[in-house]
């Protein structure tokens, strides 16, 4: 830095003195004494004017000269003009040392900025090195990923043949199922036959009715036959005399206006006599047409009334001939008697091969159910709320795969890193994934078949995982169309169904919640006066029958869906939620539906007991993105410890040497009390609820991590 020109300083220290020409002395300060400043931007002490400088300094001056010199200045009065030459100089020499104190504070000021960014221009020579050796890093980090890319490129090529011979054996699997289908066709074209048969049966005996019908009502028709033709001649009778009535009182009336004209006019006969002659006898006339047209169609009412009696005949030898027929009939019946006799014992034999048929189709659903995969997960996206971030591109689901029943979902995460957006693609498969459009009814169409198998007798377990807030209750516990109001419903309808085969339901239920680790009864009774709520509830497993119980838990026997309804609704109100700053009603346990299906079938004497387990599991958060503290903060960590020990357990299900080595079910109460239900014959089937949002990336991520790692595990068999 080149060095800052200063002031320059005068030698002397002592003030100089300036001789005036009336003989007085002046000081003048030097410019060293002033005070300088260096780097700082306030202003400097002023100079003092030239008059009140030299009143100050005048005292100065005097104690300084002796009394003589001043009684000698007095005298002179040719050194006037010098004494203004000094004052001008003085007032000129102060205005230019305060122009240069200004110029030296601006030039002080600068001074500072150019140090500051001096220092700046180093900090972001620092932080430029930085980014070039981190530049260097990721090109270094990017040829590895390109190694590694080639080296997938290889072991995809390897993959695509593996799958090629693997499309191949599925082939074959599919012509084998094809043959099964032709024959299971074949046998319901057989159950439709004899469904024809009972149906043509049926026509013959309405047909029959008909006819029966059809005679009583002609029987009833000839028995009124002689009062209708009685009727009749009375009503013609009655025609007749009204038009005949009727006839003479217009002529009784013509004729009195006559008599009334005739005495009004009788002294204008003469002249009037051919105009009435001209008047009344038309009428008359007419009259008298009139008369004998009705004459006429009196003949003819006689005509038909001879017509309708030949008719008569004609009804009468019809009803032998029907009476006949019902003789007939009656034979026939007779047969239909001995034909509806015979094709009740066929119904019976019928019966007893629908019962063959029940117990086939409960083995061959279980067979699809296995081949299906015990353990099942699908995945719902929910709506973006109007809240949210409305941007949904960061997802894409492909279409449904019918050849491989399974169905994919692409998730791009955008990283910002060195002010630079790096997109990254994670792809996830599932064997079903519903989008934001689908309905509860649409989810639970899948889920249907496994409500069927806890029917059949099988342990049945569907749960909801997912983060806080998306859609897991709703799914589940939505009063109109959610999974455990549609499972119900669809309970009732089936074992309403299978009465007719000789089948009879028991159902109950339990309802509880997993609360920090502590089992809660959600149908307790909370109008007596005792804390039921702090009962011990123990879970105790029967290895011999896989049943699973809960001790000093309440059940309650589902006859109707109002009692359902009422279920639902008290267990609803004591379920744990609370507002978090992710989710305004979050729920803070894992509630746990169980319901108990006790079937027994009168004519064969077989017994079926399933268990069908509808969870909704606590959200999953952050408590970095939650920011919960105090209870909140302990519920959440008991809720994250449970998800995590559910993924520990999937995680040892996954081992091939799963019944050698140990499972750690114990390590939770949530995977303690789904032991039964996560191993042997039982069906698993898990909702991972994402949201649509993008701002909810990491969490969707994290979710379809652990259905991913579920989504692989095959439910090995218990030795």
């Amino acid at each position: 830095m080149r060095d800052v020109p200063t002031t320059p300083l005068r030698v002397s220290r002592e003030p100089s003195l300036i001789p005036s020409p009336t003989g007085k002395t002046k000081l003048l300060i030097p410019s060293n004494m002033q005070q300088k400043r260096r780097y700082t931007s306030s202003p400097p002490s002023k100079i003092h004017s030239s008059s009140s400088f030299q009143s100050e300094k005048r005292n100065t001056i005097h104690s300084r000269v002796p009394q003589n010199d001043l009684s000698n200045s007095s005298a002179s009065n040719s050194s006037a003009n010098l004494t203004k030459f000094y004052k001008s100089n003085v007032l000129e020499l102060n205005e230019l040392q305060e122009t240069l104190y200004r110029k030296k504070s601006i030039l002080d000021a600068r001074n500072d900025e150019f140090e500051t960014y001096k220092l700046e221009q180093q900090e972001v020579q620092i932080k430029w090195d930085k980014i070039a050796s981190e530049k260097r890093r990721i090109e270094n980090e990017l040829k590895l990923k390109q190694n590694e890319l080639k080296r997938c490129e290889n072991d995809n090529i390897e993959k695509k043949q593996i799958l090629e011979r693997g499309h191949a054996l599925h082939l074959k699997e599919l012509e084998a199922k094809n043959q099964s289908e032709l024959n299971k066709l074949r046998n319901e074209y057989d159950m439709k036959i004899e469904k024809l048969k009972q149906d043509r049966i049926k026509e013959f005996e309405k047909k029959r009715s008909d006819l029966l019908n059809e005679v009583e009502g002609k029987r009833n028709k000839i028995l009124m036959n002689d009062s209708i033709l009685a009727d009749l001649k009375q009503e013609l009778d009655n025609k007749y005399l009204y038009l005949r009535e009727e006839w003479l009182e217009k002529y009784q009336q013509s004729w009195t206006e006559e008599i009334e004209k005739r005495t009004k006019m009788t002294q204008d006969i003469e002249i009037f006599e051919h105009n009435l002659n001209d008047d009344i006898y038309p009428k008359i006339d007419i009259l008298t047409t009139r008369l004998n047209d009705a004459k006429s169609k009196y003949a003819e009412l006689q005509k038909i009334l001879e017509e309708r009696s030949f008719e008569t005949k004609d009804l009468v030898s019809k009803i032998t001939e029907k009476n006949e027929q019902i003789k007939q009939t009656k034979d026939s019946s007779t047969d239909l008697v001995k034909k509806i006799d015979d094709i009740k014992k066929k119904l019976v034999l019928v019966n007893n091969e629908l019962i063959k048929e029940e117990t086939i189709r409960r083995t061959l659903h279980n067979n699809l159910q296995e081949l299906r995969g015990n353990i099942r997960v699908y995945c719902r996206i929910r709506p973006v709320l109007p809240r949210e971030t409305q941007n949904t591109t960061h997802l894409k689901v492909t279409p449904f795969d019918d050849t491989n029943g399974t169905q994919e979902i692409d998730v791009t995460k955008r990283s910002v890193h060195a002010n630079s957006t790096t997109p990254q693609t994670f792809h996830f498969k599932f064997d079903k994934i519903f989008n934001t459009k689908d309905s509860n009814s649409d989810v639970f169409d899948e889920v249907g078949q496994l409500v069927q198998s806890a029917l059949d007798g099988y342990n049945v377990c569907i749960f909801a995982y997912g983060q806080t807030g998306s859609g897991k209750t709703y799914t589940m516990l939505n009063p109109q169309d959610g999974i455990i109001p549609l499972t119900i419903v669809h309970i009732f309808d089936w074992t309403e169904n299978l009465k007719e085969r000789g089948w009879k339901y028991t159902i109950t239920c339990q309802f509880i919640e997993i609360y920090n680790e502590n089992i809660v009864d959600l149908l307790r009774n909370t109008e007596s006066g005792e804390d039921t709520e702090q009962t011990k509830h123990d879970i105790r497993h029967n290895m011999e029958t896989q049943r699973t119980t809960i001790t000093n838990i309440t059940t309650c026997e589902l006859d109707c869906e109002a009692t359902v309804n009422s279920v639902l609704k008290k267990a609803s109100k004591l379920r744990s939620t609370a507002s978090t700053k992710s989710n305004e009603h979050s729920s803070r346990s894992h509630s746990i539906f169980i319901v108990h299906l006790a079937g027994e079938n009168s004519n064969t004497g077989e017994r079926s007991e399933g268990t069908l387990n509808l969870i909704d599991l606590a959200g999953s958060e952050r408590i970095n993105v939650a920011h919960v503290d105090g209870e909140r903060l302990r519920e959440t960590q008991h809720i994250n410890k449970s998800l995590s020990c559910l993924g520990d357990v999937i995680h040892a299900l996954n081992d091939s040497s799963v019944n050698k080595r140990h499972i750690p079910f114990r390590n939770s109460k949530l995977t303690y009390l789904l032991q039964n239900s996560l191993t042997g014959n039982s069906k698993t089937l898990m909702f991972v609820n994402i949201s649509s949002a993008s701002n909810h990336v990491n969490e969707t991520l994290n979710s379809l991590r652990f259905a991913s790692k579920v989504n692989s595990t095959k439910m090995q068999k218990s030795t």
